[in-house]
């Protein structure tokens, strides 16, 4: 329990979610682990099989036959002794060839250079051809690219990325048409083969090559399970491949992955030719125009898949710091939820270190289980909706055992399966629950391991004469499996979907059962696997709108979303946008009212006052970022003439107090920790000398804070109760007063309302020490508290700034205490908690 001072205790978020134990039983996300030759060995094999591993892709396109024998051996020799390990006769793994088809890469390095690695300096011209003459001598100043159709493509002032945005060119000279200059504006290191990107250039060449076609021979050769068609612009080229590999004993999946802006423009075409999708960021986001779509594009791509019912994965950047060193950050684990509720898989790829792999794949399967029953919907009339009218006896069998699933809030369906379409089609529809497939067939087995929600079993016991038994046997297979792995437990009831005679052509028999073994009772403990949520969500959500041209439509989405409050930034736009924006609103109110029949749409508005809220000015020549490196000299500035001319050595900071409020030596914080400066002069009153201490990224208007400063400005400003005249005359219900340092600024502004017969609600957003500090007179005079998560941590200095969590709770105890509200916003990157209090969104 905590005692005394608040702040006494420290708390790492991300260590809990790694380390909790969830209470699924099964991770229904797949994985996709990509070897590439010379990283694999029989050891490692057997060690991934051990956690868990389903599904391996090969890069096969730069070795020999004789290597790829070798590899699909020792694969083969690790599923065997399993087997032997376990008493079984298979072991359902898939195996996926990796086809390059138009991938660009380098050539090989030169001879001459010692190093495994090339060096690439920032500003050094080199150039870029497709001369295969230099296939094997890629330096310093000359680089092979084995694409002689898109090199004539390329104009001056082209983006060239190599090795996914690791070193940048940009195209400044044309030689010929083999031949291209470029200066490299982002230096690194390359080896041999290297991927190549070249951003917003339409790819010329051929797909599938004489390279190609002979790893697609090896696939049919080997009967591999899956086939995985890199950067594919076209339906056409997954349709003949197709036609290449199928045969009456061989009908691989093929997966399609979008690497480049020509597969978007034709997804839905490639999307209904292809059993499932990978989006590969890495290629993506180095090839498109305008990059920061990305999240967009995941989105989108996301939902197409999940209306189709064909599986999705996302490939770039998924731990890799994880695979390479070992370690993990917010970033990477926020990515993996996001796309885990997205109902994503993942491949992973470019690992070293075994061990570094096995704790990836642990940290996912820990995220996954933690994060896939927050994304269970009952959307299941939706997606029934989505069959086609009328729908056939096989569809309204799956409909029913979906809907069954539901209603008996059963976890695990059991389907004995030939094909395996059934239970493909059911994980589409009852995304919520765990599938057992039966099959005595071990490539149906393997394949499906790619759905999500799947367990393939393998039934390898001598089959029975009689059918009617030898279905009894394969379901109770099924029970006996899912008793041993805890997806079944005593008293808990499943689904089972099969064939009602032996001649039926589809499963047309749906029955409930229940496990009463006593033999469970070993396995099981009697607890409830569904707790019925609460029937209305209690926290409050507001939703900040920064941009005054927000649609009607987006307004009105949000609204039906279940928003309880629309907060305006009012610093940033006019009083004609500030008005429209509320006009939108009302609007929105008005339609969403007469749609579902209510006299009035209860949705509150906000707006908030900037008091002393810090921001940097606008960069010179519209630039979009400016990098400030470590130890170089910088002098902040207060002088409006330099508010539109940010630059490496002046940034403007609109505090008029600037040199009164930050002391020398004091450390100054730009963008969340994103650039940190220390004070060493004061210069003149309207500017101070500092010293960039961490380097980073400075953007247009990027938030200021100063660790133990005192502001001096005044609690509230004349520009405040303008707005708060506003907040007034357009009857707006609440006022968010940023900064409030002392119970002062919050009697001001009442007595700037006076005795109005309706009052906006006041809410004192915490930002500073000194706000902690006086607390408690802030809560006596305001309605409620804001904890400004996104200030307070970058202006509290020494450990308090680690202890977000235990002044979280010191503020939250307090206001609860005298029945005050408190609501939470902004996120603290390095030490943060989620409490039950409030969830405040941006929408920008």
């Amino acid at each position: 329990m905590l005692k005394g001072d608040p702040s006494s205790l420290l708390f790492d978020q991300k260590e809990v979610i790694l380390r909790s134990k969830s209470d699924e039983p099964y991770r229904l996300t797949p994985f996709i682990v990509t070897f590439c030759e010379g990283t694999l060995t029989y050891i490692d094999i057997k060690t991934f099989i051990e956690i868990g591993l389903k599904i391996v892709r090969f890069t096969m396109s730069r070795v020999t036959t004789t290597d790829k024998l070798k590899m699909l051996a020792m694969l083969d020799d690790a599923v065997k002794s399993y087997c032997e390990k376990y008493n079984v006769t298979a072991w359902p793994i898939a195996i996926s060839v990796d086809i390059p088809n138009a991938c660009i890469r380098t050539g090989l390095l030169s001879e001459e250079i010692n190093d495994a690695h090339l060096i690439l300096k920032e500003n050094m011209i080199i150039e870029l051809t497709s001369n295969a003459n230099y296939k094997t001598k890629c330096d310093s100043k000359r680089i092979y690219m084995d694409d002689p159709y898109t090199v004539k493509k390329i104009t001056p002032g082209t983006e060239i990325s190599i090795r996914f945005g690791q070193i940048v060119l940009i195209c400044t000279e044309l030689i010929d048409s083999e031949t291209i200059v470029c200066k490299v504006i982002r230096g690194g290191t390359m080896g041999s083969e290297a991927f190549v990107c070249i951003r917003g250039i339409k790819l010329e060449r051929p797909p599938l090559l004489e390279t190609d076609m002979e790893l697609l021979m090896f696939a049919r050769k080997f009967k591999v399970d899956i086939v995985t068609l890199n950067s594919i612009r076209y339906a056409r080229t997954v349709k003949r491949t197709r036609e290449f590999l199928k045969s009456e004993a061989y009908n691989p999946l093929i997966i399609s992955t979008i690497c480049e802006q020509e597969g978007l423009d034709n997804f839905d075409e490639i999307l209904k030719a292809s059993d499932a999708i990978i989006l590969a960021r890495e290629f993506l986001a180095s090839n498109i125009v305008n990059k920061h779509q990305m999240i967009a594009i995941q989105l989108k791509l996301s939902a197409k898949c999940h209306q189709m019912g064909k599986p999705f994965f996302i490939s770039g950047n998924i731990l890799e710091d994880t695979m390479l060193k070992g370690v993990i950050s917010n970033c990477d684990l926020n990515d993996i939820t996001n796309a885990v509720l997205q109902g994503a898989g993942f491949v992973l790829k470019n690992y070293k270190d075994p061990t570094n792999l096995v704790k990836t794949i642990n940290i996912l399967d820990s995220v996954c289980r933690a994060v896939e029953p927050l994304s269970k919907t009952n959307d299941f009339w939706r997606l029934s909706n989505e069959f086609k009218i009328p729908v056939n006896a096989a569809e309204a069998s799956i409909l029913a055992c979906a809907l069954m699933a539901q209603q008996t809030q059963s976890l695990v369906v059991i389907i004995p399966t030939v094909t395996g379409r059934t239970a493909v089609h059911l994980s589409r529809v009852a995304p919520q629950a765990i599938i057992l497939t039966v099959s005595t067939n071990p490539v149906i087995a393997r394949q499906l391991q790619l759905y999500r929600g799947i367990v393939a079993i393998i039934y390898d016991n001598k089959p029975l004469s009689d059918w009617y038994d030898e279905m009894s046997a394969r379901v109770q297979f099924a029970v006996r499996f899912g008793i041993k792995h805890d997806l079944l437990k005593y008293g808990c009831t499943y689904i089972c979907l099969k064939k009602s005679t032996p001649t039926s052509s589809f499963c047309d028999n749906i029955s409930l059962w229940k496990v009463v073994t006593e033999e469970t009772e070993k396995h099981s403990k009697t607890e409830v696997i569904f707790r019925s949520p609460f029937e209305h969500r209690r926290s409050p959500i507001f939703v900040t709108l920064s941009n005054p041209n927000t649609t009607l439509v987006d307004i009105q989405k949000l609204m039906e979303a279940g928003i309880n409050l629309i907060r305006f930034k009012m610093s940033h736009i006019t009083k004609e946008d500030k008005i429209q924006l509320l006009a939108k609103v009302d609007k929105a109110a008005k339609m969403l009212s007469q749609k579902h029949g209510t006299s009035d749409w209860p949705v509150a508005t906000a707006v908030e006052l900037k008091t002393c809220i810090m921001k940097t000015g606008i960069l010179q020549n519209q630039q979009e970022y400016l990098h400030l490196k470590e130890g170089t000299t910088v002098t902040l500035t207060c002088d409006v003439e330099d508010y539109n001319a940010c630059t490496n050595q002046y940034i403007f900071v609109d505090n008029p107090y600037l040199t009164t409020d930050v002391n020398v030596e004091a450390e100054i914080s730009i963008d969340q920790d994103e650039i940190i400066l220390q004070c060493k002069m004061v210069l003149n009153e309207k500017s101070m000398k500092c010293i960039v201490t961490k380097s980073g990224k400075l953007g247009n208007l990027c938030q200021v804070c100063i660790r133990g400063g005192q502001h001096t400005q005044p609690y509230v400003t004349q520009k405040d109760l303008r707005i708060v005249q506003f907040a007034m005359e357009y009857q707006v219900d609440m006022i968010i007063v940023n900064y409030s340092r002392h119970a002062d600024s919050i009697k001001k502004i009442k007595e700037f309302i006076g005795c109005k017969i309706k009052k906006p609600i006041i809410i004192a957003g915490i930002c500073t020490r000194e706000g902690l500090e006086n607390i408690d007179g802030l809560i006596r005079e305001s309605d409620g508290i804001m904890l400004s998560r996104e200030y307070l941590a970058y202006e509290l200095t020494g450990a308090l700034s680690y202890k977000m969590n235990q002044i979280q709770k010191f503020v939250g105890a307090k206001c609860l205490k005298v029945n005050h509200s408190i609501y939470l916003v902004g996120y603290f990157a390095k030490r943060s908690q989620t409490v039950s209090c409030a969830i405040m969104m941006y929408l920008t």
